[in-house]
């Protein structure tokens, strides 16, 4: 297509949900300290090398868990495979679909937002949780980079050594962990429904 043709208008993201019951969050993950996914199981998502990294981190920290929210699609099987493989798969939560007020919660009062994705076109997840004030650690993948800026702490795609290093780092390393967040909120007060229905109507 002719370069003069095509207008790149990005997605608007919802407001984070405010209020709520405090530690209605904590009481979905079974814990108040918690390594948070959101989004489809399939392979896409790269759930298992998610495990693999929370794997390397759950030994030294035996309060951090790993809650996983979203149905199950195609695929599945293999982070079923993963979670029985892990020497702490006891603490891997898998919550299946949650409502809004679930994943509004979960959000909230998720300790780091992972998204390990081998491939996306937006990616709203990441958004969503810098919105909420959660800091993001996400791949190098499809769009990702581009959507979430300096948002998120970016890793490789499908290594899971990368992947724990940077959440490890926001676990210990308070100072980073509240830039990240900072810059996240100002990453997604750029991604607003009025502007993208205003840049639709200017086009």
């Amino acid at each position: 297509a002719d370069p003069d043709r095509v207008v790149a208008i990005p997605h608007g993201v919802p407001a984070a949900a405010e209020g709520g019951d405090p530690g209605a969050g904590a009481a979905l993950a079974g814990g108040d300290r918690y390594l948070l996914a959101v989004g489809t199981v399939e392979p896409r998502k790269d759930l298992p090398t998610l495990v693999a990294a929370f794997d390397a981190l759950a030994g030294d920290d035996p309060h951090l868990r790993l809650v996983i929210a979203g149905a199950d699609g195609w695929g599945a099987e293999a982070l079923t495979d993963a979670i029985a493989a892990s020497r702490n798969g006891d603490r891997v939560v898998r919550l299946g679909w949650v409502d809004d007020a679930g994943r509004a919660a979960l959000l909230r009062e998720a300790a780091v937002f992972a998204y390990p994705s081998r491939y996306e076109g937006f990616g709203l997840p990441p958004v969503e949780a810098m919105a909420a004030g959660v800091p993001v650690v996400a791949t190098r993948a499809g769009s990702l980079p581009e959507v979430c800026g300096d948002g998120a702490d970016l890793v490789p795609p499908q290594d899971p050594d990368a992947l724990a290093a940077a959440v490890g780092r926001l676990l210990a390393d308070p100072a980073h962990r509240a830039a990240l967040v900072e810059r996240g909120h100002q990453v997604a007060a750029g991604y607003d429904w009025d502007v993208t229905a205003a840049r639709f109507a200017a086009l």
